[in-house]
């Protein structure tokens, strides 16, 4: 089972973004402080989309995915999976109360939720959420929160730099005189070796 976007929910949200306005800045060859609340701005939205056209989450946050029943194979989005934090699940024989399933009866194989050997799902009630497995995912910082970012690959914050870098210098008009600005065909080249085909 592939689960969609539709059917998780942001819980925890990332804490940074791969880029600071410092880093902006000097890109930008910008010395002022006058629009740095403008290029935080730009840089969440290139994150946002670099992640969305990679189809991955770039810094640590937490997901639920709310799911109609148990398949031995689940295809998690948002990856990298870091980790399965809880899986909760509303019982036949109490379908009004959640229940904690134990982690020996399942597994995390790359961005895949699995029925552990041996083990054998619970029956669920009949409902859009019956299943909830929350899980954190994104580029797992190696020190503290604070440099959340030094994991994302380079290539992927070098394609928020070029998009931070062509909201900043395009803030209205997507045309010069009579012409159409291209996409940026450096920065679709540094993400597309990361995109995930769901």
């Amino acid at each position: 089972m592939k689960v969609t976007t539709d059917q998780i929910t942001e819980t925890v949200a990332a804490t940074a973004e791969p880029l600071t306005v410092a880093e902006a800045k000097s890109h930008l060859r910008v010395d002022v402080t006058d629009d740095d609340t403008l290029i935080s701005a730009y840089i969440s939205a290139a994150t946002e989309y670099c992640e969305d056209f990679t189809g991955r989450s770039f810094v640590t946050r937490t997901y639920r995915a709310d799911l109609p029943y148990f398949a031995d194979c689940i295809v998690l989005p948002g990856r990298p999976i870091q980790a399965i934090t809880s899986v909760y699940y509303y019982d036949t024989a109490s379908p009004a109360a959640l229940t904690l399933l134990a982690a020996s009866n399942y597994t995390l194989v790359n961005n895949i939720f699995r029925r552990a050997y041996g083990a054998t799902w619970p029956s669920v009630a009949y409902r859009d959420d019956a299943i909830q497995i929350s899980y954190t995912a994104g580029y797992a910082p190696t020190s503290s929160p604070e440099v959340a970012a030094e994991s994302v690959p380079e290539a992927l914050k070098c394609a928020i730099r070029l998009i931070t870098a062509d909201l900043y210098e395009n803030r209205e008009a997507q045309f010069v005189g009579f012409s159409v600005i291209q996409e940026n065909r450096a920065a679709k080249m540094l993400l597309q070796p990361y995109r995930v085909y769901l």
